[in-house]
């Protein structure tokens, strides 16, 4: 039995079973078809690896931490993209709070 998709956040630890997956990480508004050639490759991986397929992405957009005097026209609100993700074969979206402490930090942090 598969299990059912989660929306997580990063305020909790990842749930044992979703641990060692493969994860596409980015924003992904719109999913458009290059977002969709790398969630396709993110499965693909983890089908033949026999671990979950995860996205990780940020909420709110980057843009608007850095610019948020610029309206920003959002294609996919978070609960969309979650469905659109699930209906993919994603066994989880994981959401990270995009600050500007998240975003100054090292690659290695």
């Amino acid at each position: 039995m598969t299990q059912a998709f989660e929306r997580l956040s990063t305020a909790a630890p990842l749930p044992a079973h979703l641990r060692g997956g493969v994860v596409a990480i980015g924003n992904f508004d719109g999913v458009h078809r290059g977002h969709q050639a790398v969630l396709e490759r993110a499965l693909a991986e983890a089908g033949r690896n026999g671990v979950p397929a995860l996205v990780l992405t940020f909420e709110p957009h980057p843009r608007k931490v850095f610019r948020p005097q610029v309206p920003l026209f959002v294609l996919t609100p978070p609960p969309m993209k979650a469905r659109l993700l699930a209906g993919f074969g994603f066994a989880a979206l994981v959401e990270q709070p995009f600050t500007r402490d998240f975003a100054s930090l090292s690659a290695e942090a």
